[in-house]
């Protein structure tokens, strides 16, 4: 989605074409893509790590892309330095979503999200793309905005709305001259201010219900939070706690409600679009592959008896089912490129290689990670035990030494590849929810595979089928399932 490495990817098929360069010319390329811009991508993972490292600035073009959807914002901006302390503060807020201190709001979200998807389960038939976008925005909505988020009137319009502000923010962004006399584009306009009024709207709702983000009184410029200290409310509870952390990512330098609604946007569409895209990953290998789905309810019911209660300790210690989240990031991450650039000095590398200011900086994640030098002589194939071997450690994946509240060690093995794991970046603009993302959707999939069996629609076409011998998915369909509630 927004993700992506916006214009380039739009007029050319860049990644077979760096495919084949980097066949020809080795790890490192240098492509002038103009007279004045220079291109350079990296495969080789030494250097990638060094590069992700001292190259901290975004593409223009994506806060671009950020400022045409969302409007006014600072979350998404080039400069490093310029957003450093609200990352910080964003990263504090998401991982304390899904810490062990959090438990019971964090299935809560879980439990809520599934009941409400109750009402579409019934169909004969869920498209598998369009349900795992739906379970991603109520996730993320629900983070952002607690309990408030839930019963929410106006959701599913604004869920309608923000898939198709997204879908047309790259090609609209592109334009190097704003085209405000073409029709589709004021059109398109006037669809960003109707979600930004409704982002207003539940972002007012949250404070005024649970006290999720910060009031701000602008007569006086003083910040008072309300927090509200019912314990039974769960999840406005947690987020009473930390609505700090979140103000403060959300805030921009003037602290305006403009900017307050656009980081809110910006961090919505991100966050669905990165945690739809594995959702739908995991769930369509689930239809292909039944060994694997069985695999995982036989963990999950061993670390969690059907009749107690999940709990977060649970569901670290389902090892394979981190590593199943893992390994569909890998195979399939949300976009085919990382980018970077630096804006105002050249990159110097320890193997003597400078890149001047300005020029894009983009990682192929598909050859990364999918490197048969790195992931083995499978690397092609879906293999969630590759980390569980000794050479990854789903711990640093995590991004933190995590231990449960019982003291459990989530993982013990050395790690000397995990740096070639790149589905979330990597260095100083890595992606802030990657632990949020894996442990969420982690804890979706533990939730959903107790409750429900997913089976293909019986009308799975030959073609679908004639894949699931390869077992090397690169462009995964998108099938119709069906989930069948388990007897208990």
């Amino acid at each position: 989605m927004l993700s992506c490495v916006c214009g380039i990817s739009l007029y050319f098929p860049i990644f077979g074409y760096l495919s084949k360069l980097h066949g020809s010319y080795g790890p490192v390329v240098r492509l002038w893509l103009g007279p004045t811009q220079l291109l350079v991508s990296v495969k080789d993972s030494s250097v990638i790590k060094e590069l992700l490292t001292k190259a901290e600035d975004k593409l223009p073009l994506t806060g671009r892309t950020y400022n045409l959807a969302c409007g006014k914002l600072g979350l998404f901006i080039s400069s490093f330095e310029k957003v450093k302390s609200r990352r910080e503060s964003l990263k504090l807020f998401l991982d304390e979503k899904l810490s062990v201190g959090s438990i019971g709001s964090s299935f809560k979200i879980i439990q809520v999200v599934l009941d409400r998807i109750d009402s579409i389960i019934a169909r004969d038939f869920l498209d598998c793309r369009s349900f795992s976008q739906h379970m991603a925005f109520n996730i993320v909505g629900s983070a952002l905005f607690g309990d408030a988020f839930f019963d929410w009137s106006d959701a599913s319009a604004y869920e309608e709305l923000m898939m198709t502000v997204a879908k047309d923010a790259c090609f609209w962004a592109s334009y190097p001259l704003t085209p405000f006399w073409k029709p589709d584009y004021r059109r398109y306009r006037a669809q960003c201010a109707q979600l930004k009024i409704l982002t207003q709207v539940i972002v007012t709702k949250s404070r005024n219900q649970n006290g999720v983000l910060s009031f701000i009184d602008h007569s006086s410029h003083q910040r008072s939070e309300r927090t509200i200290n019912d314990p039974c409310r769960g999840v406005s509870h947690v987020d009473g706690v930390i609505s700090r952390p979140l103000n403060e990512a959300a805030e921009g330098p003037l602290s305006s409600e403009e900017e307050i609604c656009g980081n809110i946007m910006g961090l919505m569409l991100h966050g669905i679009s990165t945690c739809a895209n594995l959702i739908g990953n995991i769930l369509t290998r689930f239809a292909l592959y039944p060994n694997l789905q069985c695999q995982l309810h036989s963990e999950i019911v061993a670390d969690c008896s059907e009749l107690s209660e999940l709990k977060l300790d649970d569901v670290l210690r389902m090892k394979f089912l981190l590593a199943t989240v893992c390994e569909s990031a890998r195979l399939l991450p949300a976009g085919p490129l990382l980018q970077r650039c630096s804006l105002q000095q050249d990159v110097n590398l320890n193997s003597s290689i400078t890149i001047p200011a300005g020029a894009i900086l983009v990682v192929p994640l598909y050859l990364v990670q999918m490197d048969t030098s790195t992931w083995g002589d499978d690397a092609c194939q879906f293999n969630p035990n590759r980390f569980l071997e000794k050479n990854i450690n789903l711990e640093e994946i995590l991004g933190t030494a995590h231990k449960g509240s019982n003291g459990i060690n989530l993982f013990t093995n050395e790690c000397d590849e995990t740096e070639s794991f790149l589905p979330f970046g990597s260095g100083s603009r890595a992606c802030v929810g990657q632990r949020f993302a894996i442990l969420g959707i982690a804890m979706l999939i533990a939730s959903l595979l107790r409750s429900y069996e997913v089976q293909p629609h019986p009308a799975l076409s030959k073609e679908m089928e004639s894949l699931v011998d390869s077992n090397s998915l690169h462009h995964l369909p998108n099938p119709k399932i069906i989930l069948k509630r388990r007897s208990i």
